[in-house]
């Protein structure tokens, strides 16, 4: 890097002494990896602070050393850390051309763009705005506490994952439900920056929207251009994390006889469970079975983990239109198709009621009404609830 690497009074952090975290050793361990040190001042930043630092000190600053954004820039001093650490340093720094080369071969762009990029690049446009604004609202939340707290207190508050750099807390973050995002940002104010911001909106959207829905399609503008409102309020149903139930039952007359065992004032009655697990890649794990929620849970995880085959359990496909909801699957002597209606429900929550408006099968698959083989059922009263568990 050119010149020195900090001028700027406001990204500097000075190193807690024992005395001021509270004399326990294993806190200046968490001082091991500065990103940028100098001893002549006495102060160094390291990750966590550098992610404490707002958006815009963050760019400029990347700006300023010849890195257009700061992805870029936070790559390079992983590599320049990397040297350190080896015991080895480059020549010289490396060039912003070096890591990231031009293609020459580039094609010429058009002088008239089409419709469909003029369509993505207001969409960009628009969440480039959106997330700056939430970059602002953070900032204003921290800038009383910014330069007050050292690295163990956020270490303490975050935990220590704030040490990795935001793209991999987005991987990792990216292996849970949908609706575990809610509770991370409950957790503290730097984690609900990594969790509520437009970017992290536009990601879960086009996990469940571009693989559930039928025509693949976002349709941002018709959301006001916030990935946020898309998420709150585009039906959707819900992946992992629970499953959706509907309980049958149905109270049977007793036909008395010579054979009869049942004694006089017993009810017969007959209990059936249905179940719709869903997964985000549009495929659904159809059960029909009298085995309880709290037993059928556990078959279902074997199903998913441990590629276990079941008895009452199938794998079919599910297709969301607007809050229609289609799943077709395929049984051993026929296929069934159910078609649904998503709803909200205070007590399931959002998109936690599916209801049943048809039941058919058909042998050979094929749903046509002029179909010779379609068998069409009666509907049940009950809905769909979705229930939580965290195994699933």
């Amino acid at each position: 890097m050119n010149g020195d690497p900090i001028s700027e009074t406001s990204a500097v952090a000075k190193v807690p002494t024992t005395d001021q975290v509270g004399g326990d050793a294993d806190d200046t361990e968490l001082d091991s990896s500065p990103l940028w040190r100098k001893e002549d001042d006495g102060w160094e930043l390291t990750w966590p602070i550098w992610h404490m630092l707002p958006r815009d000190e963050r760019k400029s600053l990347a700006i300023k050393h010849g890195y257009n954004t700061i992805g870029e820039f936070e790559e390079y001093m992983s590599l320049q850390q990397a040297f350190d650490d080896s015991g080895t340093k480059p020549s010289q720094p490396y060039e912003n051309e070096l890591l990231y080369p031009q293609n020459q071969n580039q094609t010429k762009i058009a002088s008239k763009p089409s419709l469909k990029k003029k369509e993505s690049e207001n969409d960009n446009a628009e969440d480039e705005a959106s997330a700056i604004d939430e970059e602002r609202e953070y900032n204003r939340q921290l800038s009383s506490t910014s330069g007050t707290e050292d690295l163990t207190e956020i270490v303490k508050v975050g935990g220590k994952l704030l040490m990795l750099h935001d793209e991999l807390l987005h991987n990792v973050f990216s292996y849970l439900p949908v609706d575990n995002y809610g509770t991370l940002a409950l957790v503290s104010p730097h984690w609900k920056h990594l969790t509520r911001t437009e970017t992290v909106y536009r990601r879960l959207c086009e996990r469940l929207y571009l693989q559930q829905s039928k025509r693949k399609q976002l349709h941002l503008s018709r959301f006001g251009g916030k990935y946020r409102t898309m998420l709150e309020q585009r039906p959707r149903v819900r992946a992992a994390g629970g499953c959706y139930v509907l309980k049958y039952s149905h109270v049977k007359k007793i036909q008395r006889d010579m054979w009869t065992e049942i004694p006089p004032g017993a009810i017969l009655e007959s209990v059936y469970y249905r179940y719709l697990y869903f997964q985000e890649d549009g495929r659904v794990l159809y059960a029909l079975s009298s085995t309880a929620p709290h037993e059928m849970f556990r078959r279902l995880l074997k199903v998913c983990l441990k590629k276990k085959e079941d008895t009452a359990a199938v794998w079919g496909t599910f297709e969301v239109q607007k809050d229609a909801l289609t799943i077709v699957a395929r049984q051993d002597w026929h296929t069934v198709k159910f078609d649904l209606t998503i709803e909200s429900d205070k007590m399931s929550g959002r998109f936690g009621v599916l209801t049943m408006l048809k039941h058919q099968s058909s042998p050979s698959g094929n749903f046509d009404e002029w179909s010779d083989d379609l068998v069409e059922y009666d509907v049940p009263e009950g809905s769909f609830r979705f229930i939580r568990n965290k195994r699933l």
